[in-house]
């Protein structure tokens, strides 16, 4: 394909995607001056009797996204034709899809699934008070920035009143994510969108999906039968999140949340029940911006030498597991890792797996490395139920139960780890602000801008400032980054 510098009056940049139809570039608007998505179709490509209906959907798009001004919406700017390319000018988001932060049988941190899910109700809200209903609602369409800012994309099948670009009776959607209705080439409004953000946050809360299977399996359950509760996939869940699903799910239209806005006041309320009362706090913000950080690209497995399994008694770990520790962790914790990564997941997300990584690096024992993780949770609801999970993961093993599960120190275990409880103790001396700034500033060369949470969170943990700079550079997986890092704050 010949390269493209121009479209019109857009300057090309590079490539975002492409797809059977066309291509999404990233592009510059030199007449405002602001860079933009470009969202294009090329006549070329189409089959001359789908083109008409491709084309009136691409349109369809635009006028839907169009009329919608909202932070949590990509923004359309424009809609043209340049030659044989008819194109969409969008708002450019540096952001991930959801799905890519959906791990099969890992529950997302449940701070940063009530954020997501606030964030996308209140947008479709403001998109159904204006007549548009979007109906493709899934993790690929979710798109969140870097701290965490919810964008729904992808209006190309929405039906806006009163339009004709979209008839009732086709049935148009992502099979997982589809309403009842939609399946039987129903009417669909508002409630529609509802029930496939019903699916999207019992993902979220579970680790999987309510249904799935092929597509006629699939359609069957949505159509006949019920999901398990979420409390019973994830017993750390109030049951007030089933009664909230439940109805969000429900077969019947009639039988769900009127609106966007109330199913976020039943969320919310269950919520409030989870946490005995207490809202989202910065804490919490924090712990969602962590769990939504790009997925690091995976580092290739290691071979571990065929003498070093049999000295320890065990296989190694098989490449590709859940836990990803293939060859990075000790032999001890090969066995455990996957089980152990679940129950961390289970409290902080999928951050829980870099966490982990980090933290197995020096870990001399399995209640060395509990301690090293409990300060990483949140909430002393939340470490005490990670305690009873490793409870149980060394029974499943066969281990005995020491220092951490008791409370008491181990010999030889971290400074860390003698103080899980006392995360943020105002008795810790204070890091001056300059610092914090300067890490700060020295870390975010390497992780970006999440290096202010994680400053803050170092901060909290210690008031010895070399402590304080190993604990940011164990963020670092890559020992000589850590090295780099640590050089250039003047502890290398």
């Amino acid at each position: 394909m010949a390269t493209i510098d121009r479209i019109g009056k857009f300057r090309i940049d590079g490539m975002l995607g492409s797809g059977a139809m066309g291509v999404v570039y990233k592009a510059f608007d030199a007449d405002i001056a602001r860079m933009v998505a470009l969202k294009t179709i090329r006549h070329d490509l189409l089959d001359g009797m789908r083109e008409a209906d491709i084309v009136a959907r691409f349109r369809n798009e635009a006028q839907a996204s169009g009329r919608l001004v909202h932070p949590n919406i990509v923004a359309v700017y424009d809609f043209g034709a340049y030659g044989d390319t008819t194109y969409i000018a969008m708002e450019y988001v540096d952001g991930t899809p959801l799905n890519t932060f959906l791990v099969k049988d890992v529950p997302m941190d449940l701070a940063a699934s009530i954020t997501c899910i606030t964030q996308l109700l209140r947008a479709l809200d403001y998109a159904h008070a204006r007549g548009v209903v979007h109906r493709d609602i899934k993790p690929a369409n979710i798109l969140i920035t870097a701290d965490a800012q919810v964008k729904i994309t992808d209006f190309g099948i929405a039906k806006i009143e009163s339009s004709t670009l979209t008839q009732v009776g086709a049935v148009i959607g992502t099979p997982s994510y589809m309403s009842p209705e939609q399946f039987k080439g129903e009417t669909v409004d508002g409630r529609s969108d509802l029930f496939a953000v019903g699916i999207v946050l019992y993902q979220m809360l579970t680790g999987v999906r309510p249904f799935s299977g092929p597509a006629s399996t699939v359609m069957h359950q949505i159509i006949h039968e019920t999901p398990s509760r979420p409390s019973e996939r994830q017993p750390a869940l109030h049951p007030s999140f089933d009664a909230v699903l439940a109805k969000v799910m429900a077969k019947r239209v009639e039988d769900r949340y009127p609106t966007a806005q109330a199913f976020l006041d039943a969320l919310n309320a269950a919520h409030m029940l989870q946490t005995g009362g207490v809202p989202l706090t910065d804490e919490d913000n924090e712990r969602t911006v962590l769990a939504f950080q790009r997925p690091a690209t995976p580092e290739p497995a290691r071979p571990v030498h065929p003498a070093a399994a049999s000295q320890s008694g065990s296989m190694p770990a098989r490449t590709g597991s859940a836990s990803g520790l293939t060859g990075v962790a000790p032999d001890w914790l090969q066995a455990l890792a996957a089980d152990l990564q679940t129950a961390l997941s289970t409290q902080i997300g999928p951050v829980a797996k870099l966490l982990l990584k980090n933290a197995a690096r020096d870990a001399v024992d399995l209640d060395d490395l509990c301690g090293k993780l409990l300060p990483h949770i949140g909430s002393d609801a939340g470490r005490a139920q990670f305690q009873d999970s490793v409870r149980e993961i060394k029974k499943k093993h066969g281990l005995s139960t020491l220092a951490t599960m008791s409370g008491r120190s181990q010999p030889g275990a971290s400074k860390t780890a003698t103080q899980p409880t006392q995360t943020g103790s105002p008795t810790l001396p204070q890091l001056s602000p300059e610092l914090m700034e300067a890490a700060q500033m020295k870390l975010a060369v390497y992780v970006g801008p999440i290096a202010k949470v994680l400053a803050k969170r170092a901060a909290k943990m210690t008031g010895n400032a070399d402590e304080f700079y190993r604990l940011l550079a164990e963020n670092l997986p890559d020992p000589q980054e850590r090295a780099r890092f640590l050089k250039d704050v003047g502890r290398g």
